[in-house]
């Protein structure tokens, strides 16, 4: 299951989830987090439809009158719940969207250059790699790793560099996104990879790894040595 699957899910029904949703649940902290935001707002709707009736605000009606309008403003209120739930999951769905979209599309980009993300001890031909960080308007500092797979590939309409670097915990697949810009750092696991996607100079770098790797200290290393 994909981010955006598990995200439309939950906006159904937050309070349950099928084994395969929760198992997204366990290996993604963003998807972790959506689902709190909207169970905290499963609980604010729910507190407000509890709230009493005063009398008082039907003083001097006959009980007939005053059943009435105690439904009716129950009624009134649980529509605007409702309303207002829907306003909300709808905001959520729409700010997280393009994020798992992004995350998703890295994902789908790397299908397309299969068996590129591999251990190697040959560096980049010098040539190519200055040529691809040239077009991507960028400098690569020595602290990244070395680069065994230098590209300029086209992505979501742009080119953008594309690289494999060779770190600690193995080959990592570095995209920089010059027009991609997130909020903050952004985790995923999708496909047999995880990765994150940080925010960084005027867009955002992607670094991705295969299912297991541990990228925590990787990927701000990685993005802090892009110059742009």
């Amino acid at each position: 299951m994909e981010c955006l699957e598990f995200r439309r899910a939950a906006g159904a029904d937050p309070q349950r989830l099928d084994a395969e949703a929760a198992e997204h649940l366990g290996a993604c902290p963003g998807c972790a987090e959506f689902l709190r935001q909207l169970r905290v707002l499963d609980d604010r709707i729910l507190a407000a439809l509890r709230i009493p009736v005063p009398e008082a605000a039907v003083a001097g009606g006959s009980p007939g009158a005053l059943a009435l309008a105690s439904l009716d403003r129950r009624r009134w209120m649980a529509l605007a719940a409702s309303i207002v739930g829907g306003v909300l999951v709808g905001s959520l769905l729409w700010v997280s969207a393009p994020k798992a979209s992004l995350a998703g599309d890295v994902v789908k980009h790397l299908a397309h250059e299969p068996g590129v993300m591999v251990a190697s001890a040959s560096p980049a031909d010098p040539s190519t790699l200055e040529r691809v960080l040239e077009r991507g308007g960028i400098r690569l500092r020595a602290e990244a790793g070395m680069v065994s797979y230098a590209q300029t590939c086209r992505f979501r309409g742009e080119r953008v560099p594309h690289l494999v670097v060779q770190t600690n915990v193995g080959p990592v697949t570095v995209m920089v996104l010059r027009n991609e810009k997130v909020a903050a750092p952004l985790e995923f696991a999708e496909q047999g990879y995880v990765g994150t996607i940080l925010p960084a100079g005027p867009g955002s770098v992607a670094v991705i790894g295969p299912n297991g790797a541990d990228l925590s200290q990787v990927a701000e290393r990685v993005a802090a040595a892009v110059d742009w």
